[in-house]
């Protein structure tokens, strides 16, 4: 129970921090350093079960590690990106051409949307066993499919395909929304690609 919540308080901080534009400057870089230490603790906890994807490799097995591997490589550039962009923790290590430099900044930008799809497809691969332990009562199953839908329209209010090709965007539709709309978005884009990998997952490779 105590790894679920640390991965439900790493989503909620992966989805604050893709909420950036609600948050005062600082409270999104102080946030991006809490959520950096809660995926190296996700890392450390859940080292073991990743060591042993190792073992027997299977085709199912390596599009598993080859989403981690993804998503670990898109959160050290996040990370390296929000770092050379700070305004407030790291101005004094970093130097003012790295603090204005575009390539940086829509990196930072384009990626957690990537990251979005990613993590999507790792819950995705993981949702028999969130089912059957979380998701037993068909109003569950309801609310999943619901908010599903609503990520699913929200990929488009938010411009995600031309975020990620890192084109200037500086708002959109779904930019203009309240803060607890807008994350009702992201959170409906996860589940809308945790869905679509579950169902490949069993059409493909059964589940497991």
């Amino acid at each position: 129970m105590k790894k679920f919540l640390l991965d439900v308080i790493l989503f909620m901080l992966f989805v604050a921090e893709l909420s950036f534009h609600h948050l005062p400057k600082v409270l999104h870089e102080i946030l991006g350093m809490a959520m950096a230490l809660a995926i190296v603790v996700h890392v450390a906890i859940n080292f073991r079960r990743f060591k042993s994807l190792f073992k027997k490799m299977t085709p199912r097995k390596i599009f598993i590690v080859t989403i981690d591997f993804a998503l670990a490589i898109g959160a050290v550039i996040i990370l390296f990106a929000g770092v050379c962009m700070s305004n407030y923790l790291f101005t004094d290590v970093v130097s003012f051409e790295l603090r204005r430099d575009m390539t940086i900044h829509q990196l930072h930008v384009a990626i957690p949307y990537m990251l979005m799809i990613l993590i999507g497809a790792h819950v995705g691969f993981h949702a028999q066993e969130l089912r059957q332990r979380f998701f037993k009562v068909k109003i569950f199953n309801v609310a999943i499919v619901a908010l599903s839908i609503i990520g699913a329209f929200g990929l488009f209010f938010n411009r995600v395909h031309d975020r990620i090709l890192m084109k200037h965007i500086f708002a959109t539709p779904a930019t203009d929304l309240i803060a607890p709309l807008f994350m009702l978005l992201i959170i409906g884009g996860v589940i809308f690609f945790a869905l679509i990998t579950f169902f490949v997952d069993r059409k493909i490779f059964g589940g497991g």
